[in-house]
C-alpha cells in the first residue's frame, strides 16, 4: 500500500513542539485562585516526552489515547467520566521528578495512562518505585523490559527483546551475517547494546558499531557508515530514520535499514525517507490501514471523523492503550479507586479489544505480536 506524503501535516507536526512543562489540556495540578485544597475529582494523567527527538512519537501516541476517550464518550461509557490530563515534559530526570512530586500530593489521580516515549516511561516507573508510590501505570510506550515483572504496570506491546528477535531473525533469514548497529548517542549504546549483542550472538551475527553524540545529526552518522555489510540497525525515531536514509541515498548507499517499533510507515513517509533505501520495520500492532478487526475499523473511522488524521501504528497503539484502560475501568466497577485499579492490573485478566487480544500469556506483556514489514523504495508496505 502506498503512503501519500502530506506536507501540511508535516508542518503541523513541527508546530506542535510546545515548551516543556506546558499542560496540553485540563492543566494537571493547576488550581483556581479560589481553591484552598487540592482537587479530589477522579482523574488520570498522561506524561509526554516533548523533546525534539520524541515529540512526533509522543504526539501520535497521545492522539490515540485521546481518541479512545472520545469514542468511549460517544458511547456514554464510564471512562468518559474520568478526566484525562496531559502534561508535557522535556524527558529529563528533573522534569520527571517535578511531575511525580506533584502527583504524589494529589489524591485525585487514579492512574498514569499512556506515558510516552520509552525512556520517559522507564524514568517514570523508576521514580514511582523509588517514592514507594503505588499508582497504576497503564499502557506506557515502554519497549524496555526492566519493569516487565512489576505488577502495577500494564505493558501491552512487545518488548524490545521481542522486536530484536524478530528483526535480527529476519536479517539472519536473508543470509546476513554482518550487521552494523548505529546508536545516536553513547547513552543509547549503554542502554541498548547488551540486548542487541545478546540477540546477535545467539544468531551468530557479527556486529560493528557506530555511535554519535548529543549534537550528531542522523545525516552525519550516515556519512560515517563503514563499508561492507548489507544491513544496518538504527535505533531511532521516524524523523531520524528519514534523515539517515536521505543521507544514505545521496551517497548512493542502498543497504537495508532495520528499525524498531518507534518508527511507523506513515510517519516515516511524512518525513520523506531516502529514495531507493529499503527499510524493515517491526510493528507491534496490526496494520492500521489493512486490518479488519473491529477495534481497528472503529479507530480508522473515528480518527478521520474527530481528528482528520491519517492512521499510523503509533496512534493505533495509543488507541489500544486507551481501550485497555476503558476495559479495566469497566471490570473494576464502583467505587473506582487506585487500589482497585492496582488489583485489576496485577490480576492480568485477558481481555479482547474488538478482536485484539490482550492476554499476558507470559505473565508480563499483554501482547507478543511483532510483524516485520518492508517499506520498499517506492513507499509500498510489504508483509
Amino acid at each position: 500500500m502506498q503512503y501519500p506524503t502530506d506536507p501540511g501535516r508535516r508542518r503541523w507536526l513541527r508546530q506542535w513542539a510546545l515548551p516543556a512543562g506546558l499542560a496540553l489540556s485540563h492543566p494537571a495540578f493547576a488550581q483556581n485562585k479560589t481553591e484552598t485544597s487540592p482537587r479530589t475529582a477522579a482523574r488520570m494523567v498522561q506524561l509526554l516526552d516533548m523533546s525534539v527527538a520524541q515529540q512526533e512519537l509522543s504526539r501520535d501516541y497521545s492522539t490515540g489515547v485521546r481518541l479512545a476517550w472520545a469514542v468511549e464518550g460517544q458511547k456514554g461509557r464510564s471512562l468518559s467520566r474520568i478526566s484525562l490530563e496531559t502534561v508535557n515534559t522535556d524527558g529529563s530526570a528533573a522534569a520527571v521528578n517535578a511531575a511525580l512530586d506533584r502527583i504524589a500530593q494529589d489524591a485525585g489521580i487514579l492512574a498514569l495512562v499512556g506515558t510516552v516515549g520509552d525512556a520517559l516511561a522507564v524514568r517514570v516507573q523508576d521514580g514511582l518505585n523509588q517514592r514507594g508510590l503505588k499508582l497504576p501505570h497503564l499502557g506506557p510506550w515502554m519497549a524496555d523490559g526492566r519493569h516487565d515483572s512489576d505488577p502495577s504496570v500494564a505493558l501491552l506491546f512487545a518488548s524490545r527483546s521481542m522486536q530484536l528477535r524478530k528483526a535480527l531473525g529476519s536479517a539472519y533469514g536473508m543470509g546476513v551475517n554482518d550487521l552494523i548497529v548505529v546508536y545516536s548517542t553513547a547513552e543509547d549504546q549503554r542502554l541498548y547494546d547488551p540486548e542487541v549483542s545478546g540477540m546477535a550472538q545467539s544468531l551468530g551475527l557479527k556486529l560493528r558499531r557506530l555511535t554519535g553524540n548529543s549534537v550528531t545529526q542522523p545525516g552525519a552518522l550516515a556519512a560515517r557508515l563503514p563499508a561492507g555489510g548489507s544491513m544496518i540497525l538504527f535505533l531511532a525515531t521516524s524523523a531520524e530514520v528519514a534523515q539517515f536514509t536521505q543521507a544514505m541515498a545521496q551517497r548512493g548507499d542502498h543497504r537495508f535499514v532495520l528499525a524498531l517499533g518507534d518508527v511507523d510507515a506513515p510517519s516515516l513517509m511524512q518525513f520523506t525517507p531516502g529514495r531507493g533505501v529499503p527499510v524493515i520495520l517491526t510493528q507491534v500492532v496490526p496494520s492500521p490501514l489493512r486490518s479488519h478487526l473491529s477495534v481497528v475499523e472503529t479507530y480508522r473511522s473515528r480518527l478521520g471523523e474527530l481528528y482528520d488524521e491519517p492512521p499510523s501504528t503509533i496512534s493505533l497503539a495509543g488507541y489500544l492503550a486507551g481501550q485497555y484502560t476503558a476495559a479495566l475501568v469497566r471490570e473494576v466497577g464502583s467505587p473506582l479507586t487506585r487500589e482497585r485499579l492496582l488489583d485489576g492490573v496485577a490480576r492480568r485478566k485477558p481481555v479482547s479489544l474488538g478482536g485484539w487480544a490482550i492476554d499476558f500469556r507470559d505473565g508480563r506483556r499483554g501482547s507478543q505480536f511483532v510483524n516485520p514489514t518492508l517499506l520498499d523504495p517506492s513507499g509500498r508496505l510489504i508483509g
